[in-house]
């Protein structure tokens, strides 16, 4: 018992170890800075954890009492900002033009909940480093966990339901197939783990079942699948960021070795499919559409829309839906509609989304530009 105790812990720290190596070289990466940084916080919380229960099964941390001060005011766990993170990380995934702001950023105020016990844990030394709190810590150990116990619902909860956002923005999106089998792996690798922690926290909820599920297989039945999580997601994800500078490298040669005639063709092509097709007005336009819809490989039309328009896929379907927003909203016909369901009418496919595009092409938020009068 002993030695796989041992063993366990080894396998704990060394994935901790790996963790926060790969999730400095995430955070260190030049490419794509944004979708970079999400998934690199999000290893970095995950081997937090793994690192607070590697302390936690540590005989020899245990048995200090200054590891013990530390353990209770560092937060190591916090697993609220997950799933948002992983939400986010889609999104920048799925739309290399998406940027995050303020209202994204509430997303991540639930992270209290984490807190809550680094906090009272604080409080209580203070108050008995200054003398004013009696020297009992019996009732604020209990508390903390009690609180720790009942806190993994809604830290659960919250990866579940991010999840769940994160799996329907793919499907909305449809992502080229470069990004959609990667990110339908990461969301199906966290909801196995999800599950997993599921079948554990179920019995652990459990005040009768709860000591006894402890002493006998502790925290490893959720923690080892972490290091595994951890291990895949940060080599993978990484192996994305090298693998998309590479796919950009390509695109930019292949657009200068694309024949004059070719690229003439492709461009009147890609005009005709938006100007008379109006494929724009599709929601769910994607690279794959519109290469099957005028019959150009996918490579040659990002080549060229990259190389010859400098626009993204992304951009240059939003020119045009923004463009059309414009005309609709001079229309006198559509003065019974609301900006939301203009935008909607002209292929935008939420409205949080609609203000984000409108404001990077404009510099105004519909409004604003409404009320100025601008056509």
């Amino acid at each position: 018992m002993y030695f796989t105790n041992y063993f366990l812990q080894i396998i704990l720290l060394l994935g901790v170890i790996q963790g926060l190596i790969l999730s400095g070289m995430l955070f260190l990466a030049s490419r794509h800075h944004y979708m970079n940084r999400f998934l690199g916080a999000t290893v970095l919380l995950v081997s937090l954890a793994c690192l607070n229960g590697y302390f936690f099964q540590a005989p020899w941390f245990q048995a200090s009492a200054v590891c013990g001060v530390i353990h209770a005011v560092v937060p190591l766990v916090l697993i609220m900002p997950v799933g948002p993170l992983i939400f986010f990380y889609t999104q920048s995934l799925t739309d290399p033009d998406w940027r995050m702001g303020r209202n994204q950023r509430l997303h991540f105020l639930p992270v209290i909940i984490d807190l809550i016990p680094y906090l009272a844990a604080v409080i209580y030394i203070t108050g008995y480093f200054f003398k004013i709190i009696t020297p009992n810590p019996t009732p604020w150990g209990l508390f903390i966990d009690n609180y720790n116990t009942y806190a993994d619902i809604p830290r659960w909860l919250s990866i579940s339901v991010y999840l769940y956002k994160a799996y329907k923005l793919v499907k909305t999106k449809n992502a080229d197939t470069r990004h959609y089998n990667w990110l339908r792996l990461f969301i199906r690798a966290f909801a196995a783990f999800q599950l997993i922690w599921l079948c554990f926290m179920i019995p652990y909820l459990i005040p009768s079942y709860n000591n006894s599920l402890l002493d006998r297989v502790g925290w490893y039945p959720v923690l080892v699948p972490m290091v595994i999580l951890i291990y895949w997601m940060g080599i993978k994800g990484y192996l994305i960021v090298k693998t998309e500078g590479h796919y950009r490298q390509k695109a930019t040669k292949a657009a200068v070795s694309i024949a004059p005639d070719v690229a003439n063709k492709t461009l009147t092509l890609l005009a005709r499919a938006m100007d008379e097709g109006r494929l724009y007005l599709k929601p769910d336009l994607n690279l794959e559409m519109l290469s099957k819809h005028i019959n150009i490989p996918a490579k040659t039309i990002s080549a060229l829309l990259n190389n010859h328009l400098h626009q993204s896929f992304n951009q240059w379907v939003n020119s045009y839906r923004v463009a059309a927003f414009k005309q609709r909203l001079a229309d006198a016909n559509s003065s019974h509609l609301t900006l939301a369901g203009i935008a909607l009418e002209c292929g935008f496919n939420s409205q949080a989304t609609f203000q984000r595009i409108f404001k990077q092409f404009t510099g105004k938020v519909p409004s604003e530009y409404r009320d100025t009068g601008a056509a």
